[in-house]
């Protein structure tokens, strides 16, 4: 029974934790490890496969050797049986040895991407120039290759650059640069090439480079994080793991990108930077011809002798390069040609379209039906995106599935110029067996149809993020003023309505941002925190913009701007200019102002509600601004059901010191949020129900009304948040701490965004919509315990009369770990009001209703989230309230099943009566 324990314990610690370990040499099962075959490639990584298990294969016939000497029993042959020691520590030694190669094979590609690092991050901050024009000549030799650049750079900068800098992967060695026939002296530090040569504003400069080599895939993205990079875990919704490779390089295939820099450029393709530049170049390629391989780049292909030619029909950020046995299929519509490249056998996907009636040669109407299916998966395709497909060609090349792609919402390099890349056989993106298409519900629409309108726009919307080739290679923005405008403008033209769970803005957060400011947030190297500070400061600036002129004037105005700049570079003073002259007002002081600026504005929200009428929905609330600094709020109109996009924007300028209610109508067909940009309000957004909620009485004037002090906060009323000083925990030891003792310890309590797993002996401090704050609206929460949890409420009376407590109790539902409720039928709240006669207990016992949702949390109107604990009369000074976490046990409700209460410490809120 002990040895099953002890089994057990290491198999349960070598599947969660030492699997990962050492890159994987403790997984024993080599279940990390890619193990896959591929049409294009063959065999991925397998001499560290087979490095892996033989480790374990020696290990294995050592143990064995070892059980033999270890069992007791009587030998054959007496003293034979201790000769076995030698081959079981010689099999021992050999094992331990091919895990120290293993081991130190990964250590050692570490320590080469760490020190590229340091390499790269020394040069960030150095004028680069720009490529103007780049003629390469590439030539193969197997696993290797050479190669020629003739390069016409440009200082393109207001001051002298002392050095040209120039990058170029590390295992390509540099033969010589010339310029007019002289040579330049040059070193190399890595991945970057400094070239001995100064050059003065907007002088030009004629580089011929010789170099070749092998391609080292360590510096792929080398600012992302090197856990991320080497980790042997697969994708998070996959069980396989095919692989990391960023390049290939052999006689039967090869597959170069910008972001492993097969060829030198003044801006490097690192894609994990907010200030990260870009080079638009007039780029031409030629490849020379290698037997009845099929060679693929961006451009135009001309045959010419041995080689063959690209030349391309705009400027471009950067060239992909495959060659490889592809079978090629095209289409072209307009002016716009579609070519898919994939290997023989791999686009089983295809069959139903060359079985379809409509594009046989019989068909009468093929030309036209062609073109009318075209545009379907053309307008599917393009739908929401921020401006048309920039290219004349889209390439849809398949590459190998070990191929490493970086993916997020801001960054995605499998999508190239006019190239987009994808695994082979869809391995990576798709679940089901293409062959089961014609077996699954269409819609009344063919399996062609659901195909062309459903399933790959899906597919490449979803999960290849296909939006990145509309927006991430035809425009870049310049500024010597703005650090990292590029993608802050990106932003503007493309703002983010629907906000995951991990890219909202925290307190920790916005006391991060407030100390380094916008300007200081661009500089840091790229995280996630970064991200979201961009995206807040964006839509506080879109925020801003919109007080001046509509949104629909703004979105045409920044498109139209965005493709007056396609392909080429454009400083953001350009921007600012047109603005003024399109709408006649200057925004670069406040433009300076708000990418400098540390101060936060403080907003806060009362009463907000939605009621509707047939076609129209009105939004009222009330905002305050107490502090120093004017704040935005902003009703944001998007589609619903649909796409996230904005449809509206109406935002409202509140300076330091005001307070207004403002009413809004919208459409009734839009979802309506509305957002206090970059503020102290938490959460930043306020979400409406999409339900009717129909108005009784006249519907109110849409506009604004200026509010006092006492309109905002009515008079006589004293209430205590959870924020506040004067609340307090008390743990079962009976010691009191307040929240600012509580999360500001190093291991202290964090805010969360939604409802977590629920304990009952420790409290979690959500931030939602639903529940009662100034500036941030949170509150502790727990599961209902037995009492010795406590929550503490202290208000200073002004004078002695009564007073009615109310309590805030939101309708709370929870999911994660088992299913709970604040205010189901049955559930009940202990409290404790202490007046001059001493401690009156109160519970309260949420009354049967008609109508009860525990479906979900939703927002209660104010009138039923305060609930009453009664009158009392009280004297002036301190007046205490309550509330210890005892609830009831398990409830079962018909339609949801078992519930456990949520016991819910918020507000509590004082009322002097007038009688």
């Amino acid at each position: 029974m002990f040895s099953w324990l002890i089994l057990m314990a290491f198999l349960y610690l070598e599947y969660n934790y030492a699997a990962t370990a050492f890159y994987g040499i403790l997984d024993f099962q080599g279940r990390l490890l890619p193990n896959s075959f591929s049409s294009m490639v063959g065999f991925v990584d397998l001499s560290s496969f087979l490095l892996h298990r033989g480790v374990f294969l020696l290990l294995g016939i050592s143990f064995l050797y070892f059980s033999i000497l270890l069992v007791k029993r009587l030998p054959g042959i007496a003293g034979r049986q201790r000769y076995l020691a030698v081959p079981a520590m010689l099999f021992l030694a050999f094992s331990l040895c091919l895990s120290f190669i293993y081991i130190e094979k990964f250590q050692s590609r570490l320590e080469n991407r760490i020190t590229c690092r340091k390499a790269f991050l020394k040069y960030t901050k150095t004028p680069k120039a720009r490529v103007i024009a780049h003629d390469i000549t590439y030539c193969p030799e197997g696993n290797t290759f050479s190669a020629t650049s003739r390069m016409k750079v440009q200082n393109q900068k207001k001051k002298q650059i002392d050095q040209l800098l120039l990058f170029l992967n590390p295992g390509l060695k540099i033969n010589k640069i010339e310029s007019n026939g002289q040579s330049l002296p040059f070193h190399r530090n890595y991945l970057a090439v400094v070239i001995e040569r100064s050059l003065e504003p907007n002088e030009y400069i004629k580089l011929d480079i010789d170099y070749g080599g092998y391609i080292d895939e360590d510096i792929y993205q080398i600012n992302l994080p090197d856990e991320d990079f080497f980790s042997p875990t697969p994708d998070l919704y996959r069980k396989e793991n095919y692989g990391k490779h960023s390049a290939f390089v052999s006689s039967k295939f090869t597959f170069l990108r910008p972001e492993v820099m097969w060829y030198p450029t003044t801006v490097p393709s690192i894609a994990w930077q907010a200030s990260a530049e870009m080079n638009f170049t007039s780029y031409t390629l030629h490849v020379k011809k290698t037997g009845e391989l099929t060679i693929l780049s961006q451009g135009v292909p001309t045959t010419e002798g041995d080689y063959i030619t690209f030349n391309n029909l705009q400027n471009l950020t950067g060239l992909t390069l495959c060659i490889g046995e592809y079978e090629k299929r095209a289409l072209t519509i307009d002016s716009l040609t579609v070519e898919l490249y994939t290997y023989s056998g791999n686009d089983c996907y295809m069959k139903y379209f060359d079985e379809w009636d409509l594009l046989k040669e019989d068909n009468p109407n093929r030309e036209k039906d062609l073109k009318k299916m075209f545009y379907l998966c053309k307008d599917e395709i393009e739908q929401d995106k921020p401006n048309p497909y920039p290219f004349k060609y889209f390439k849809l090349i398949e590459v190998p599935s070990s191929s490493y792609f970086l993916r997020s919402t801001l960054f995605n390099d499998c999508m190239q110029p006019e190239i987009a890349l994808f695994h082979e056989r869809l391995c990576r993106i798709e679940t089901r067996n293409p062959a089961d298409y014609a077996n699954n519900n269409h819609y009344d629409k063919s399996v062609q149809e659901y195909l062309l309108t459903v399933n790959f726009p899906g597919l490449w919307n979803n999960y290849m993020r296909i939006k990145h080739i509309f927006t991430d290679y035809n425009s870049c923005i310049t500024s010597d003023t703005y650090q990292g405008i590029e993608l802050i403008f990106k932003r503007m033209i493309n703002p983010d309505v629907h906000i995951s769970s991990d890219n909202i803005m925290s307190p920790q957060l916005l006391n991060h941002i407030a100390e380094r400011g916008l300007k200081g947030i661009i500089t840091e190297e790229y995280s996630r925190e970064q991200n979201i500070a961009i995206r807040s400061k964006v839509s506080h600036l879109l925020g801003y913009l919109t007080t001046i002129t509509p949104w629909d004037a703004l979105s045409q105005f920044m498109q139209e701007f965005n493709t007056r700049t396609y392909f080429q570079e454009v400083n953001f003073d350009s921007f600012i200019e047109k603005f003024e002259q399109r709408f006649g007002q200057d925004i670069k002081a406040y433009m300076d102002e708000w990418y400098t600026t540390h101060e936060v504005p403080l907003l806060s929200i009362k009463d907000a509600s939605r009621k509707t009428t047939e076609d129209t929905q009105i939004i009222e609330f009330k905002v305050g601004n107490f502090s120093k600094t004017d704040g935005i709020v902003s009703i944001v109109a998007r589609n619903y059901p649909g796409k996230s996009v904005i449809r509206n924007l109406q935002s409202y300028l509140i300076k330091a010191g005001e307070c207004k209610r403002i009413v809004v109508h919208e459409d009734i067909k839009h979802q309506v949020q509305l957002t206090t940009n970059f503020s102290g309000h938490f959460p930043e957004n306020i979400f409406f129900e999409v339900q009717q909620s129909p108005l009784s009485g006249p519907i109110p004037k849409e506009g604004i009304t200026l509010l006092d002090r006492n309109q905002f906060y009515s008079p006589g009323e004293i209430i205590v948040d959870n924020e506040d000083d004067n609340f307090s925990l008390i743990d079962s030891a009976n010691n009191r701490k307040r929240l600012t003792d509580i999360i500001k310890k190093e291991d202290g309590q964090k805010y969360t965004n939604r409802l977590q797993v629920l304990k009952t002996n420790a409290w979690s401090l959500p931030i939602l919509q639903e529940l009662h704050g100034k500036y941030i609206r949170s509150a502790f929460v727990k599961k209902a315990g037995t009492g010795q949890f406590k929550a503490e409420w202290r208000a200073n009376l002004p004078e002695a009369g009564k007073y009615e407590i109310f309590v805030y109790r939101p309708h709370l539902v929870g999911y994660e770990g088992g299913k709970t409720a604040t205010d189901h039928p049955g559930m009940k709240n202990y409290y404790t009001v202490y007046t001059p006669k001493g401690k009156e207990g109160i519970i309260l016992e949420i009354p049967d209703k008609e109508e009860i949702w525990i479906g979900c949390t939703s927002t209660l109107p104010e009138e039923e989230a305060w609930v009453s604990l009664g009158t009392f009369t009280l004297p002036a000074g301190e007046s205490r309230v309550v509330l210890d976490d005892r609830g009831v046990s398990t409830i079962t409700d018909r339609l949801y099943g078992e519930l456990n209460q949520m016991v819910v410490a918020d507000a509590v809120k004082w009322v002097k009566k007038k009688y």
